[in-house]
Order: structure tokens, then C-alpha cells, then sequence
């Protein structure tokens, strides 16, 4: 089920086509770990060639632990494995950015890396539904116009990619245990530190138990009416 759902994801906003190259952020964790299992596993049918970048932030104990983890599991599929290892507090630091400013940044310009290196035309990352919720929370707590409400693209400047931004966390951890996956656990989002852990362990739980249950369906629904609306409203523009 998991796997026919992000296929309906990439088919419905044209993700992948036949023939393309794919690097996927793999960090070890239970998503990036059900996306690069699932595109693993639909790599003939799209005819698709597969690729894996790995950052090892070096912040926690955990991470050398996490890139051989990763490492080990792309060379039982026989698929290429790049990885840095890389001091994102030092880099934050330097540059006078916060650390998840810093680190967002750093892998993303890894990946551009890889893929230039391996001829790669997409990049895919492992946001999932709550991410999205997540996210679009964040810009109306920030104050947004209807833009922010779109939440996370799913596919942005038609080369970065989110196959599994309709499936929630849930369905994640699910597919996860079905395929025995093991995936690394981050302990650290469990750390009411940042604006998005907080979101996710303080905010959302109280706004289910005392306001809306359902209430990370309502603001997915949000998102997308906000992303058809602007879709809409530029293709007035240009016509």
C-alpha cells in the first residue's frame, strides 16, 4: 500500500520520468529510509537509476554509527553511496547561522554536488505529510501570506522531489517495520529545543487532544487548496 501511494505521488505531480537519474538525502532515519527502500524497489518500473547522499553532521554519537548504516544497506542493494562528513556547530558558528540553518544547507549543496558528479537531473527528499504540517504552522506562527500555506513543494524548480510528502509519519514507521528497515532513530527530536520539535511534540498534540483530532488532515487539505490557488491564479498571470 505504501509503495502504490508514492507511486500515485509521483505520477500525479510528474516527479520522475523514464530514464531519469535520481539522487535520494538518505540520513538513516525512518524516512529516507522507507523512500530509498520504496524507490529502490520501483526503480524498473519507472526506469529510474538510483543514487544515495549521506551528511554526517557530526553533532551526535550516534552518526558515524548511522553512515555505516547507511553505507551497508546501499551496498547489499548495489547502489553508489556518496557521503561527507561535515562540523555543522563550526560551520554555524563561522557563518553566524543557526545549526539547523547551517546543516539544511550544507547537504543540500552535497547533494547539488552528487548529482552533478553522477549526471543526475532529480533530487528527492523524505519529507512526509506531518512535515508538511509541520511546516505550514511554522509560517502562520511567523506570519505568511497564502503562499506559506502551501507547506513544503512537492516538486521544486523541477528538480528536487518529495515522493512520500502524502504519507504520513505513521504510514512511515509502518512500511518501516513491514520491510524490517531498523532505521536510526534521532533522539535529538525528541528535544524541545528547536521551533519544529516543539511544533511537533508540544503543539500538535495539544491542538489533537483539546481542539481537532484530525486536525493534521485539515491543514494538508489547507495546503494543497493554497498550492492549487496560486497555480491558478499564475496561470492567469502568464496567459
Amino acid at each position: 500500500m505504501f509503495e502504490n501511494e508514492v507511486l500515485e505521488t509521483i505520477k500525479k505531480y510528474k516527479m520522475i520520468e523514464n530514464g531519469d537519474k535520481v539522487v535520494i538525502g538518505v540520513s538513516g532515519g525512518p524516512d529516507s529510509m522507507s523512500l530509498l527502500n520504496c524507490l529502490y524497489s520501483l526503480k524498473d518500473k519507472l526506469n529510474i537509476e538510483i543514487f544515495v547522499a549521506h551528511i554526517n553532521h557530526m553533532i551526535r554519537a550516534e552518526a558515524d554509527e548511522e553512515t555505516e548504516y547507511v553505507k551497508e544497506c546501499c551496498n547489499k542493494k548495489g547502489i553508489a553511496f556518496f557521503y561527507k562528513k561535515v562540523d555543522v556547530e563550526r560551520e554555524a558558528k563561522d557563518l553566524k547561522i543557526g545549526i539547523e540553518e547551517a546543516g539544511r544547507n550544507i547537504r543540500y549543496c552535497f547533494f547539488e554536488e552528487v548529482a552533478q558528479k553522477v549526471g543526475a537531473n532529480k533530487i528527492a527528499t523524505a519529507h512526509n505529510s506531518n512535515d508538511n504540517v509541520e511546516t505550514v504552522l511554522m509560517n502562520l506562527l511567523r506570519g505568511t501570506s497564502v503562499s506559506g500555506l502551501k507547506g513544503i513543494e512537492k516538486v521544486r524548480e523541477g528538480k528536487y522531489i518529495r515522493p512520500i510528502i502524502e504519507c504520513s509519519r505513521k504510514k512511515v514507521e509502518e512500511y518501516c517495520k513491514e520491510k524490517k528497515l531498523n532505521p536510526k532513530y534521532d533522539k535529538s527530536n525528541e528535544e524541545n529545543i528547536y521551533t519544529r520539535n516543539k511544533i511537533r511534540n508540544m503543539l500538535i498534540p495539544f491542538i489533537q487532544k483539546e481542539f481537532n483530532p484530525n486536525i493534521l488532515e485539515g491543514i494538508n487539505r489547507l495546503s494543497n487548496l493554497a498550492t492549487e490557488q496560486e497555480r491558478f491564479i499564475d496561470n492567469i498571470v502568464q496567459k
